[in-house]
């Protein structure tokens, strides 16, 4: 992955009218950060911002000139508002930073992502969806609930621990039926009932495509918490600045961990990276039992990239400065864009080609005739070694499988 310093790059990023100024003035000195650094780097950057509609904030600016580093991690009062603006982007023919809107989608549907990660064998804790409160004594009645307690509640489509408080985990069905209530009743939305691992929590960012490269394990330091469990990371512990949780959690950036359970932590994190198909880059994160059994919990397709993030902070112990690591992932966005426009060349080479008119005996360069299983002959064109659909490692791409001309 090489460090791209001459791509022109707009920072895509939202706001919140709900915001309190000192909340903008914050996120401000967050998007000058990043802006200044790559800058530094090389990059022009245009920083541009909007509230819900993405398309009159771009106009006037063109896809083939340049990429857009996508910091949009949601749209007020909207469930999925990124994988729409992602969509929208697609549309319009942009080529942007981190996932592309079904994984971003996906997501945020946490009782889908526990199937994806049941059909991929994945390791996840057992849970179960309610959309009412009333469902949970039909489940308790033909469910055999042995083994479940403790287990923890969550919103079915909320991210950044939204929901999670220390009453989030649940002993018995009656306190199990109250949170799904309070859940559903807060959140509008159906509640995520899952088994309570108690243990570690490790996170495993991943970066890159094809083969996508691990980063350094971190790990959250529960040491201070007495109570197993209450060892989970809470919304006051990532957006509280003045709570317990917020001050009593830190972060471990180099865990013990023996070889057996890193070796097994990162199998699982590739594996889920590619169930996904996650693009660029991505956070997965884990529970450890006291026998080193580890479960995904969650998956983060472009989690939170702020340069005191936890995203960063991996990449930093991996060598990069932040302002590399969000060029490099810059610079996957421009191979993308050079591979889709050297396919689409390719593909109006081939249009014109075929467009031309072929004498009976005549043949377009070193053109080679096959024979099909049914003794048909087939001619072919020879253009480029292009590896596309139609483009073969044969350095040959088939203008259109048709009847020879006669001889």
């Amino acid at each position: 992955m090489n460090i791209t310093s001459k791509a022109n790059v707009i920072v895509l990023y939202n706001y919140y009218k709900t915001w309190k100024p000192e909340e903008y003035q914050d996120a401000l000195r967050l998007l000058n950060i990043l802006v200044d650094g790559l800058r530094q780097l090389g990059h022009r950057v245009q920083p541009i911002e909007f509230w819900k509609d993405v398309k009159p904030a771009l106009e006037g600016y063109n896809p083939d000139e340049w990429i857009i580093f996508q910091w949009v991690e949601g749209i007020e009062d909207e469930i999925g508002g990124d994988a729409r603006i992602t969509a929208e982007l697609d549309v319009m023919g942009w080529t942007y930073t981190g996932n592309p809107p079904s994984a971003l989608k996906l997501s945020v549907e946490k009782g889908k992502v526990k199937k994806v990660l049941e059909r991929w064998r994945i390791p996840t804790p057992a849970g179960q969806e309610f959309k009412s409160a009333d469902d949970v004594d039909a489940w308790h009645a033909t469910t055999n609930t042995q083994g479940l307690f403790p287990a923890i509640v969550k919103p079915v489509s909320q991210h950044c621990s939204a929901g999670v408080t220390k009453d989030a985990v649940v002993h018995d069905v009656d306190q199990l039926r109250a949170r799904v209530a309070f859940v559903i009743d807060q959140f509008k939305e159906a509640a995520l009932v899952e088994k309570f691992i108690e243990g570690r929590e490790i996170n495993v960012g991943i970066w890159g495509n094809g083969r996508p490269r691990l980063l350094p394990l971190r790990e959250i330091d529960f040491s201070a918490v007495q109570d197993p469990l209450r060892r989970m990371v809470t919304w006051d512990s990532k957006w509280v600045p003045d709570s317990e949780e917020w001050n009593s959690i830190p972060v471990i950036t180099q865990p013990t961990i023996s070889d057996a359970l890193r070796a097994h932590i990162e199998d699982i994190a590739l594996k889920t990276y590619r169930a996904f198909d996650c693009r660029d880059y991505a956070r997965v994160d884990l529970r450890v039992d006291a026998n080193e059994q580890a479960f995904v919990v969650d998956v983060n397709p472009n989690p939170d990239i702020c340069y005191d993030g936890g995203f960063a902070g991996a990449c930093n112990a991996a060598g990069f400065t932040y302002a590399q690591a969000v060029s490099n992932i810059i610079g996957m966005a421009v191979t993308r864009r050079n591979r889709r426009n050297t396919l689409l060349n390719t593909m109006r080479k081939l249009r014109t080609e075929e467009m031309k008119p072929q004498p009976a005996r005549a043949r377009s360069g070193p053109a080679a005739i096959q024979v099909d299983p049914g003794g048909q002959r087939l001619a072919c064109v020879r253009v480029s070694a292009i590896k596309t659909s139609r483009v073969y490692k044969t350095h040959k791409v088939w203008s259109e499988v048709r009847p020879a001309q006669p001889r």
